[in-house]
C-alpha cells in the first residue's frame, strides 16, 4: 500500500512540474510574440481612425507633436492648428 502511495505522489508532483513548466513556456512565447508583432495603438485626433504609434505620421500641433494616420490629416491638423 505504501509502494502505490508512493508512486501516486511520485505521479503527481511530475504532472506538476510539467504542467508549471509548460506554463512558464508559454509565457515566455507570447511574450515574445506580442513584443515583435504589437504596437501601441493610439487614435487620430483629425479622422479618429486607431493606428499603430510605429507606422504613424508625426504632425506639429500647438502642444506638440501628434500622431496622424497619413499626409492628408497631417495637413488638415497643421490648417486647423493654424491661428
Amino acid at each position: 500500500m505504501i509502494r502505490v502511495a508512493i508512486f501516486l505522489a511520485a505521479l503527481f508532483l511530475v504532472l506538476f512540474v510539467a504542467r508549471v513548466l509548460r506554463l512558464l513556456l508559454a509565457s515566455v512565447l507570447q511574450g515574445r510574440r506580442t513584443r515583435t508583432l504589437e504596437g501601441e495603438m493610439v487614435r487620430d485626433p483629425v479622422c479618429g481612425v486607431w493606428i499603430d504609434r510605429r507606422l504613424a505620421v508625426e504632425a506639429v500641433a500647438r502642444n506638440g507633436t501628434v500622431p496622424v494616420c497619413s499626409e492628408a490629416c497631417r495637413t488638415a491638423l497643421q490648417r486647423t492648428a493654424a491661428p
